[in-house]
C-alpha cells in the first residue's frame, strides 16, 4: 500500500469506509460521487475546507494533498471530471487555513454540490 492509501485508511476510512462507501448516515459517500465537487472552484475548495480535512491530523500539506488526490481520483472514479487537476501542497496549505465555520455542514454540502453538479460537463 502506498502512503496516501495508508493515510486515508488510518485517518478517513473509519467513517468514510475503506473504499469510500460509508453507510447512509451524515457521513458522505465518496465512491463515484466525490469527483462532482471538482466541477467548480467552490466545490474543489470545499473538499479541503471541510473540518475533517482542514483540521486533519495529517499536518503535512503534501501528505494531505496526496490523500485528497487518492480520494478524488481513486474513490471519485467516474464522477471526477476528465480535466481534474491533482491537488498540490500549496493549494492544500492555502485552503486548509480557511476552514468552514458553518454550523450546518449538511446544508452547505448540499448547496455546494448542487452548484458544482450544474457546472459538470455532460
Amino acid at each position: 500500500m502506498d502512503h496516501a492509501t495508508t493515510n486515508y485508511l488510518t485517518h478517513c476510512g473509519g467513517c468514510h469506509g475503506i473504499e469510500g462507501a460509508s453507510p447512509r448516515t451524515f457521513v458522505p459517500l465518496l465512491r463515484d460521487h466525490v469527483g462532482t465537487f471538482d466541477c467548480s472552484a467552490e466545490g474543489r475548495a470545499y473538499l479541503v475546507r471541510v473540518p475533517g480535512v482542514s483540521m486533519s491530523l495529517i499536518r503535512d500539506d503534501q501528505e494531505l494533498a496526496d490523500v485528497m488526490n487518492f480520494v478524488l481520483f481513486r474513490l471519485g472514479r467516474s464522477s471526477t471530471p476528465a480535466a481534474a487537476k491533482p491537488f498540490t501542497a500549496e493549494e492544500v496549505h492555502t485552503l486548509r487555513a480557511q476552514p468552514l465555520t458553518t454550523t450546518d455542514l449538511l446544508k452547505l454540502r448540499a448547496e455546494v454540490l448542487s452548484r458544482a453538479a450544474a457546472q459538470c460537463p455532460r
